[in-house]
């Protein structure tokens, strides 16, 4: 395990909830291509999964959560899975 997705995993267990690769970047600092690097690492591991949720208008919005976690965050999430 990389040393970014061990602070990524150790970020989610502080601040657990829906998360997206700006705020990867913005927590541990990162360019947009080594965030985004990061989120598809953690997804390939099966640390994270993709979510979505439907906006008032009918539009769908994406995020990714702890898996095991989706319906545990604040507005529940839907699995892609």
């Amino acid at each position: 395990m990389t040393q970014n997705l061990e602070q990524l995993m150790q970020l989610l267990q502080k601040e657990p909830g829906a998360f997206c690769v700006s705020w990867i970047q913005r927590r541990l600092r990162l360019g947009y291509t080594n965030a985004y690097a990061l989120r598809d690492e953690a997804l390939k591991a099966g640390l994270v999964m993709l979510v979505y949720r439907e906006t008032a208008d009918g539009a769908k919005e994406y995020a990714y959560v702890q898996t095991g976690q989706a319906s545990q965050t604040e507005q529940v999430w839907i699995s892609e899975a």
